[in-house]
């Protein structure tokens, strides 16, 4: 007895202490998804990826897919939320809630982007090109073909599989049978590619945005509609909202009747409608400036209105910055003719934007090694990280952890079995991660209405920097074949998976983060398949090689081919200078963000010269610098409170420039006729 109670006492203590911690930990109200939010979000996915599909690909008006803030996402909140008012006064027990909404909105961007740019309208067409585009010529037929995988691409056994896409006036079910092993293994493919991205986002999730506090400017616009302040309430009873509602809906449409009536006069917005300054600097040096576009996009302008304000004005400071490298270049005599490639390629821009997106995310591990080898301690179990709780996180590190591991080998075996030699994927696929990991933390800064990686990609770098020397015809084949989702960041879904995160938290009920994970990899899977339907559905029936369809977007598809031809007719040395251009950029941005920690009145913001080596500012520069200047005039003569009084306007602005071009391009579509492009040029 005596054994026993000393027993219970000792154990008394600790069980304690686990009570104890346990209540002192703080209790999180979820809300998980709803059966009916589950199914409407569901069966939206289809139809917006058709939309999506047909707008850019046949009526070629608005790129609905390829913003941040995701156009056909807004602008089916934007019709819930009326719909939401509607039942507000005929069935109030029936509406949604914040959370629903929330869910519904989410399941849209992490799938819509999936149909666009730099995913499914470049991966489609690629499957195809390198068949359709053959020629005696280019003996594409000979270099190459026999190394292309049959199994990732359609079957060829029927001439008319190829004919009937490219000429269209078929029923694309007639061939489905020739693209079911494509659609398999690359649906695959693209699950297991950003349910890594997704494992990736959860471990990195705490150290952004509960220990960095990033602001996430993109998620601004889908929570202030939906949520009601209980002192002013929602935003649509505020006439400051209304007021710049109107503006852009007003500008908008003045320039789409003048799309379609060139008499009618029109404000000009954006970069093709304004003149270049650029043409007025006719002399050298200054004539190496090349392009400076204006613009004055409404919903840029209100994006920009929710940055902080050394990061908007690093994004036009640094652009500039690029721009007069150029004219030192040519001013010192590195431009011109007979000036050897390896003086006119100074500054190195794409190599320069290659390294500040290597550096960003590599520093960044560093800064934060503490808190990754605490993750990464809770995945594999060691006792010291047994206080790391990831308990309302969306997946326990150790899901996460293992699910990024498994993911990325899955990855390597999938492109070995396509051709690569066994050692590239692993860099390959390291450098594309990294890459996305900084594009990501780019939107979580800097929220750009749309962002472009460097122009140097992870192939840029495992070949124009390293050469191609090195590498045998099969290799290069199938490396050719994975072009299609390094081309173009835009469409990306790592950056909307982590906004996803940061709405879950965000919302006046927290969101179910468990739940969360399994609506991302649903909306997923339901992406992709949608999009298979959507572009052959569209393809067959327009062709897409004819003059019915964005030639584009069908050219895109014929990239990675002509690559590949070059690299196989004219390989290339591994290339020193260029690899010092990656360096420099790696160490500017490294000596950026060691300013920014040690001064706190350094001005200069590492994202600023990440987004200045890309495409991203050259039509975004001068309304990125009239958000500034208005941003920086609001805090300084009316502080913090003027700054939140102001907050509905530019949420107005935003929404009325998105809500007016869906309304448009819904017009076109109607109507079957091209409407003006409001975004991006």
């Amino acid at each position: 007895m005596a054994i026993s109670q000393g027993r219970d006492s000792a154990l008394a203590p600790a069980r304690s202490t686990t009570q104890e911690q346990a209540a002192a930990r703080p209790r999180v109200v979820t809300a998980g998804i709803t059966p009916r939010a589950f199914l409407i979000g569901t069966a939206l996915i289809p139809l917006m990826c058709y939309w999506v599909e047909y707008t850019e690909i046949v009526a070629q008006g608005t790129d609905l897919a390829a913003m941040s803030l995701i156009i056909g996402a807004v602008f089916a909140l934007f019709l819930l939320i009326c719909f939401n008012g509607l039942l507000s006064r005929v069935a109030p027990r029936w509406m949604f809630s914040q959370a629903e909404l929330m869910f519904i909105y989410i399941m849209q961007t992490v799938s819509i982007g999936i149909s666009g740019i730099g995913m499914m309208q470049f991966l489609v067409p690629t499957l195809g090109n390198a068949y359709k585009f053959a020629t005696a010529g280019n003996e594409w037929e000979t270099r190459f073909h026999p190394f292309i995988p049959a199994w990732l691409v359609p079957n060829r056994t029927d001439p008319l599989v190829l004919d009937k896409f490219y000429q269209g006036n078929a029923n694309w079910t007639d061939y489905a049978g020739a693209w079911a092993g494509p659609i398999f293994w690359w649906t695959g493919f693209i699950c297991v590619l950003l349910g890594s991205m997704l494992c990736l986002n959860v471990i990195l999730r705490r150290q952004w945005m509960d220990q960095e506090k990033l602001p996430f400017p993109i998620v601004y616009l889908p929570l202030e509609l939906t949520r009601s302040d209980p002192e002013s309430g929602p935003i649509w009873r505020n006439r400051l909202f209304w007021i710049a509602f109107l503006i852009p809906v007003v500008l908008e449409s003045l320039a789409s009747i003048n799309y379609l009536y060139p008499s009618v006069p029109a404000i000009p917005l954006k970069p093709s409608t304004l003149p270049n300054l650029g043409q007025f600097l006719t002399s050298p040096p200054w004539s190496a400036v090349g392009g400076l576009s204006l613009a004055f996009y409404p919903m840029v302008i209100g994006l920009i209105y929710f940055l902080p304000v050394d990061v908007s004005f690093s994004g036009w400071f640094f652009f500039l910055f690029a721009r007069l490298q150029d004219v030192f270049a040519t001013a010192m005599g590195w431009r011109g003719e007979g000036v050897p490639p390896t003086l006119a390629r100074i500054p190195y821009h794409g190599e320069q934007g290659a390294g500040a997106f290597l550096g960003l995310a590599l520093f960044g591990f560093w800064s934060y090694r503490k808190y990754l080898g605490a993750v990464i301690g809770k995945a594999f179990g060691e006792k010291e990280a047994a206080d790391v709780h990831d308990e309302n996180e969306p997946m326990p590190y150790r899901m996460a952890v293992f699910g990024f591991l498994i993911g990325f080998a899955l990855l390597c075996f999938f492109a070995i079995q396509a051709g690569m030699a066994w050692w590239l994927p692993p860099i390959f696929l390291m450098i594309y991660f990294i890459f996305a990991t900084t594009f990501t933390r780019a939107r979580a800064e800097a929220g750009l209405p749309w962002g472009y990686g460097p122009f140097v990609s992870p192939h840029g770098l495992l070949t124009s920097v390293a050469g191609t020397k090195g590498y045998d015809p099969q290799t290069l084949t199938a490396f050719a074949l994975f072009q299609w989702f390094t081309f173009d960041f835009r469409a990306m879904a790592m950056p909307h998976q982590m906004e996803a995160m940061k709405i879950a938290g965000s919302t006046d009920v927290r969101m179910n983060n468990r739940h969360l994970v399994w609506v991302i990899l649903w909306a997923t899977l339901i992406g992709a398949l949608a999009s298979w339907w959507a572009l052959l559905a569209i393809y067959y029936e327009h062709g897409a090689a004819t003059a019915n369809v964005n030639s584009w977007r069908t050219s895109m598809g014929t990239t990675p081919w002509r690559n590949l031809e070059d690299w196989l007719r004219n390989p290339t040395p591994f290339d020193m200078n260029r690899v010092y251009g990656v360096f420099g950029g790696m160490g500017f941005v490294g000596f950026l963000m060691t300013m920014r920690t040690r001064l706190l009145s350094w001005p200069f913001h590492p994202i600023g010269y990440v987004l200045a080596e890309t495409s991203t500012m050259g039509w975004l520069w001068f309304p990125t610098f009239l958000g500034w200047l208005i941003k920086l005039l609001v805090l300084r003569y009316g502080g913090i409170r003027a700054f939140r009084t102001g907050i509905p306007f530019f949420i107005g602005l935003i929404l009325g420039d998105y809500v007016i071009s869906c309304l448009w391009a819904l017009f076109g579509l109607y109507l079957g006729i091209p409407t003006y492009r409001a975004f991006p040029i």
